[in-house]
């Protein structure tokens, strides 16, 4: 079995502070299985909670810079390979994606996503 595991350098407490700087001053703890993150990107805004599950891919899936068919793709995934999940986000359509390094605050160049429809 194919496994992907994309993981980002930021810890934490890194990613805390950037959600915290979009969210409110009181949000400082790093998000949990029973918190939120929200973020809003310019007129794009998603929110994403804990997921740390594992999909397989049911066909090619492109992989995007953000929770939108329209954000650029940066490589695509094979079909049948299992992929680490980090957050479980839905994008302001109510489509649901998955993010892939654990990076989700305004800005991060790391963040990485794939819509649900191309995993079972």
């Amino acid at each position: 079995m194919n496994t992907i595991n994309a993981r980002s350098g930021m810890t934490a407490a890194l990613l805390a502070a950037s959600i915290a700087l979009f969210v409110s001053p009181s949000a400082v703890a790093a998000p949990t299985e029973t918190q939120t993150a929200s973020t809003v990107l310019g007129a794009t805004a998603y929110t994403c909670e804990f997921s740390g599950t594992a999909v397989h891919t049911k066909e090619p899936t492109p992989v995007h810079t953000g929770p939108y068919g329209d954000a650029p793709v940066t490589s695509t995934i094979h079909a049948g390979f299992l992929v680490h999940t980090y957050y479980r986000c839905i994008n302001k359509y109510g489509n649901i994606w998955y993010e892939l390094t654990g990076s989700i605050d305004n800005g991060t160049p790391n963040a990485r996503f794939i819509y649900s429809g191309y995993v079972k």
